[in-house]
């Protein structure tokens, strides 16, 4: 096995346990730095966002009440919407790309015959029905054109920024923008509710899908129009609503409680990504000094199933040591990103 540099450890060292009440990993002085340390938490809330306020003020309310050094979110929820919003806390900012990439689930409310030049229900009415209501079957006609891969305009009131400017802001100045279409995936898309002139739908897609436009396709699809009434994200990834801590209990913990033993650890969070562990103490020392022994990477990429995308490597204490790229190649591509 290659010899293994040598460099001076910086910080302190520790030999942990997990506090779920703390939300840090506890212990004494020991041999390694890590991410795990005692001195503040690092790790992912599931947070259940109300109706009215944006992500950002979600995540401000987050830090402010828990006192945190960082902290932000994993995809953007409109004021109107409600339900998963991922907070990164601390280091587990570093990994919000990982996390950011994941697959989404959406229950919504579409309101058909009327539309608005939002898409949703904040905007100005547009446009209504004049003709007979649709039926349900031509509904579910419709939605058969929006499962799999499908091309979708990104709304002109969208968050996302052209030549640095938010579209919002540029669609209410009344400055026509191009934004060219994206290609999204819609996984799962069905009608759980119909009575005229609302539809209860869930979609399960990809990073990216506007459920807004989705709504506002679908009306158009069934000849009728329709508008996004109501939305909520019932999953981010593997996340579920059913385990997110609502944003209101956050704000109203007394002294005597913490958040944090809701807290997903960074591994936690990362838990779909497959894994390497390093319990050879030299190993891991170089690991954290962000070095990788050659012959061990070689060994490793034969282990793997997967061929791309980076993995996780963790220590016996299940701490995430860093994110290793296997397949990275070229001075200009980062294979490893050290936590400690």
């Amino acid at each position: 096995m290659s010899s293994i540099p040598r460099r001076r450890m910086k910080g302190r060292v520790w030999n942990l346990n997990f506090d779920r009440g703390r939300g840090v990993f506890m212990g004494k002085r020991g041999d390694l730095p890590s991410v795990c340390s005692a001195s503040e938490p690092s790790g992912v809330l599931v947070v259940d966002k109300p109706e009215g306020i944006t992500s950002h003020q979600a995540v401000a309310q987050v830090k402010s009440r828990l006192s945190l050094r960082k902290a932000g979110h994993c995809g953007t929820l409109d004021p109107f919407a409600t339900g998963v919003l991922l907070v990164c806390i601390n280091q587990a900012t570093r990994i919000s790309d990982q996390l950011q990439i994941q697959d989404k689930a959406y229950r919504f409310v579409m309101h058909l015959g009327v539309e608005t030049d939002t898409l949703d229900h904040t905007g100005r009415v547009v446009r209504t029905h004049a003709g007979e209501p649709c039926s349900p079957e031509t509904l579910l006609r419709a939605l058969e054109r929006f499962r799999g891969v499908i091309t979708q305009k990104v709304p002109l009131f969208a968050a996302v920024k052209v030549n640095g400017d938010r579209l919002y802001k540029l669609a209410r100045k009344g400055l026509p923008v191009e934004v060219p279409p994206r290609e999204v995936t819609v996984h799962e898309l069905e009608l759980l509710e119909w009575l005229w002139p609302k539809a209860t739908l869930e979609v399960r897609c990809s990073k990216g899908t506007y459920v807004r436009q989705l709504a506002a396709d679908i009306g158009t699809a069934a000849g009728c129009g329709a508008h996004l009434c109501q939305l909520r994200r019932l999953a981010s990834g593997p996340f579920h609503v059913d385990q997110a801590v609502p944003l209101q209990e956050i704000a109203s913990y007394g002294d005597g409680e913490s958040p944090f033993r809701r807290m997903l650890t960074m591994n936690e969070a990362l838990g779909s990504l497959p894994e390497v562990r390093i319990e050879d103490s030299s190993l891991l020392r170089a690991a954290y000094e962000g070095y990788l022994d050659p012959e061990w990477e070689a060994e490793q990429r034969r282990r793997l199933s997967v061929t791309e995308g980076p993995v996780r490597l963790v220590d016996k204490r299940n701490c995430l040591v860093a994110m290793w790229w296997p397949w990275a190649e070229g001075k200009e591509r980062r294979k490893l990103r050290v936590f400690k």
